[in-house]
């Protein structure tokens, strides 16, 4: 059997088998709501910091219009929800794809590998299908967060063309595949679930606390933006930004666009390389 079809017939057993957990595809969503609605809108430093009441109403507005250039100055728009909500979308992304191992690791313990071992399909299709379909669920869930903060009151760059949301759509593609690569490759040897769970939690809010989906990196000490330049994180969600609010330096996106293209392809060669050798 050939490694295409290997691919195809598994990758559909991945994506029916989501599809047929209704439960499972109602909490990955609920996570991600949670986080914009809750977190995004209470914490909205926007209305937070608004001029006093009880002041001579011109300096109630100087003191207003200060603010806002302030906090135009600091994250680039005047709605703090604008770049938060573009922020977590990348970090949607790797929630989704920090759980791509968890079904290598029950299909081990279901005996479910090792009749794929053991079946007439190049072992390289397993590993794939694995990630392709990480990221297809990435991609759904992306899609469907999209348009959630477009309800919720994302305000898009003036000239927004579709080609900067097909632009879009490729750097999350590009991050989901990276880190489904890694993820799936670092369970192919784990036989327990409470593993990857934990290697998931120790990367989960550190990768996203060092990048900027929360605050600036001008804003962070010295220490703390070394990290931030080699997140993958910071990367994808600065082009996020720029695409689809018109945020950050055009002459930056040339660099973003190449150290998230070699992080992608470096996942993917290490993560092939790993599953090739251990699964």
């Amino acid at each position: 059997m050939s490694l295409l079809t290997g691919v195809y017939g598994l990758f559909v057993r991945e994506m029916l088998k989501w599809f047929r957990q209704k439960i499972h595809i109602i909490f990955a969503f609920i996570v991600p709501i949670v986080w914009l609605i809750l977190f995004g809108k209470s914490f909205n430093i926007s209305y937070l910091l608004e001029a006093p009441v009880g002041v001579p109403e011109p300096i109630r507005e100087a003191v207003q219009q200060a603010i806002q250039l302030m906090i135009l100055r600091i994250f680039g728009t005047l709605d703090y929800f604008n770049f938060f909500a573009v922020g977590m979308l990348n970090a949607f992304a790797l929630f989704t794809s920090m759980w791509s191992g968890m079904s290598l690791v029950f299909d081990r313990r279901l005996g479910y590998l090792e009749r794929m071992l053991a079946a007439p399909i190049p072992r390289a299709s397993i590993y794939m299908a694995k990630v392709l379909a990480s990221v297809a669920k990435g991609l759904l869930q992306f899609t469907v967060m999209l348009i959630l903060v477009f309800i919720l009151g994302l305000s898009l760059k003036p000239g927004i063309n579709p080609l900067d949301i097909l632009a879009v759509y490729l750097v999350m593609l590009a991050l989901m595949l990276a880190l489904s690569a890694v993820f799936t490759a670092t369970a192919v040897k784990i036989t327990s679930h409470d593993a990857v769970i934990s290697i998931s939690n120790l990367v989960n809010l550190p990768l996203i606390f060092t990048s900027n989906a929360i605050f600036p990196v001008e804003q962070m000490p010295a220490w703390l933006k070394s990290i931030a330049a080699v997140n993958p994180l910071t990367h994808s969600i600065s082009l996020s930004r720029y695409l689809l609010l018109g945020i950050g330096k055009p002459s930056a996106m040339t660099l973003h666009s190449s150290y998230l293209l070699i992080f992608t392809v470096g996942c993917v060669a290490l993560g092939s390389y790993l599953a090739s050798k251990y699964l």
